[in-house]
């Protein structure tokens, strides 16, 4: 809470006020979206956190009826109506004072700006959370469908002439709402940062767009990512177009995710805390002399990329390259082309001869994500490379011998495709050489805190901030939240907790909807001391033993719901569940689930 500074009334300026008979809009802009508000004359609008008020914000900072908006004569006065955080014009606390289309008015952490016309689409400006639910709902129709999505992410460019350090959103919404498509939704990633979804539009169309939207607002900036080639999952596109928005500062004001080769970033370090992680890191390190292929076996976002460069690092060819690609985000037509290159005039657009991703690692690694998605003739052509260390380009008739190590990676259970005939058996035992499991987050949950933390450092350096922890009510309930994205979820749920945060330290309010609806945060400490992420460590065996247990019954409800609804089908319930039949099945034993569906 902000200290109270004295009282004032602000001075009623004159002019820049709208015409008496001119459509007037408030836009409430809150962390969790914004709320366009349309003014009649002479009807007051209340603003608060809480019924009675006509227009509800949900945000901590308001009070339940904090001000009071009316439209008289061509003017729209402001009113506090005794809020404890106060109502700030221009950064005077006021009581009562005129509003000008072009004044800064903040009623506690929620700023205000007015319009004279209507905001068309502001409303559809959402939450994040209900932002992050609409794009999984067009990520099930696109794959449904074999269609594109896009996602672009927008903020403000500083380097622009004439722009400013802070560019906020509302200099900039209505604009970029009248050239999206009524299909189209967007949401605030922080006070100046837009994210759009863009349901059906290709990375061609999507650039095409923002560039529309850079010419037509110069002081911004744009990223944009494509669904399936840059990303699978919601987590991994938000990741991807954070990445590809952060690039822009080198590479010019609009960038896309797909980076020009597919070289796999150094690793920032690998957190290892828990015995699990510290066992799969000890079989790193017996493995990676080796030359033989590695299958790494976990959930989407659970890190198998991070490992998949810890082997390489750890290797004898940790000079020479690791490229990656993930086979799921490649049409199955280019695949090959891809994996083993191409010759000149091999098919139309083929102007001239390429190296596919075999021979750019040559000496190095090879890493496949999401294995489980190629195509029986994209199988047959990798096993041939596994067993020869030969690659043939697409219309070439020429074989090149290629050195690599091939690190393969799924979410998918191999073993049960292949008993059902979508993967090849002798492909898997091949790859089966050396298994990783990869345990998902919810089961190593004391790597949340240190995880935490190694991203606010890495957050507080992309973005510039200088938050310094993570109170522990806000720790408690990362460490209760079930994480269906893993280590990618914590990720994105830290760096945007770091943006939108107000002070120092990440707070339960900084956090994301989806975590703050876990059960309630444990107490605070009799001297109310907020204690920094490292503080978890100081927690006593009672209470891990409580939350271990809470988490197993958690986990149990969840699969015994998904063996009721698939009628006892351990392998229906799999894929409800997002996860391998042998780790489900895993997971009946350990837990003592009783099979009592059938």
């Amino acid at each position: 809470m902000k200290p109270k500074p004295p009282e004032t009334t602000a001075r009623v300026a004159p002019a820049a006020t709208p015409a008496a008979d001119a459509p007037v809009s408030l836009l409430l802009y809150s962390v969790h979206g914004v709320k366009a508000v349309q003014l009649g004359v002479g009807a007051p609008v209340v603003v608060g956190r809480v019924w009675p008020a006509d227009v509800v914000v949900d945000d901590a900072s308001l009070s339940r009826t904090h001000a009071r908006f009316t439209l008289r004569d061509g003017v729209v006065v402001l009113e506090d109506l005794g809020s404890t955080n106060g109502t700030w014009l221009n950064g005077e606390r006021v009581t009562s004072a005129s509003m000008r289309a072009e004044d800064e008015v903040r009623i506690g952490d929620v700023s205000v700006s007015l319009h004279v016309r209507p905001v068309a689409g502001a409303g559809d400006l959402e939450g994040h959370d209900a932002f992050v639910a609409h794009v999984e709902e067009e990520l099930t129709r696109a794959r449904t469908f074999a269609r594109p999505m896009s996602l672009l992410m927008l903020r403000a460019d500083e380097a622009a002439p004439g722009a400013t350090a802070s560019f906020p959103v509302r200099g900039w919404l209505p604009v970029v709402r009248e050239l999206l498509r009524p299909v189209d939704r967007a949401s605030l990633w922080s006070s100046d940062t837009m994210l759009v979804c863009l349901p059906e539009m290709d990375s061609a169309t999507a650039r095409q767009l923002a560039s529309k939207l850079l010419s037509v607002v110069p002081a911004l900036r744009a990223g944009h990512v494509t669904f399936p080639a840059d990303g699978a999952s919601s987590h991994e596109l938000l990741a991807n177009v954070r990445a590809a928005l952060g690039r822009t500062h080198a590479q010019g004001r609009l960038y896309g995710a797909a980076a020009p080769d597919a070289s796999v970033p150094a690793a920032s370090g690998v957190v290892v805390h828990g015995a699990r992680m510290r066992e799969i890191m000890a079989l790193v390190e017996r493995v990676a002399p080796s030359a033989m292929p590695v299958l790494v076996l976990g959930e989407t976002g659970s890190g198998k990329e991070v490992l998949a460069r810890a082997i390489h690092d750890a290797s004898p060819r940790r000079e020479a390259p690791l490229k990656s690609m993930n086979c799921a985000a490649i049409p199955s037509t280019l695949l090959e082309g891809m994996l083993f290159g191409h010759e000149r005039g091999a098919f139309t657009g083929a102007d001239r001869t390429a190296k596919g991703l075999f021979e750019q690692a040559h000496g190095g690694t090879v890493m496949l994500d999401e294995v489980g998605e190629l195509s029986p003739a994209a199988q047959a052509a990798l096993l041939r490379v596994l067993e020869t260390r030969r690659v043939t380009r697409v219309g070439g008739d020429r074989e090149l011998e290629v050195d690599v190590r091939v690190v393969a990676a799924t979410h998918r259970d191999l073993e049960a495709m292949c008993r059902e005939g979508t993967f090849r058996w002798d492909l898997f035992y091949r790859l089966h050489t050396i298994t990783l499991h990869l345990p998902p987050l919810r089961e190593r949950t004391e790597e949340i805190a240190p995880l935490a933390a190694h991203f606010l450092a890495e957050a507080n350096r992309v973005n510039g901030r200088a938050v310094r922890a993570i109170h522990p009510d806000a720790l408690d309930q990362l460490v209760r939240y079930a994480w269906p994205g893993n280590v990618r979820e914590l990720r994105n749920v830290i760096e945007r907790a770091v943006v939108i945060t107000r002070g120092d330290v990440v707070t339960v309010d900084d956090l994301s909807e989806r975590v703050r609806a876990q059960a309630p945060p444990r107490a605070s400490s009799p001297s109310g001391a907020a204690s920094p992420v490292a503080s978890a460590e100081s927690d006593g065996l009672e209470y891990k033993e409580r939350l271990k247990r809470e988490m197993a019954r958690y986990e149990t409800e969840l699969i015994v719901d998904a063996l009721r609804r698939a009628a006892g089908n351990q392998t229906a319930a799999a894929r409800a569940l997002n996860i391998p039949l042998r780790t489900l099945t895993h997971k009946i034993q350990a837990l003592g689930i009783k099979k009592t569906f059938e």
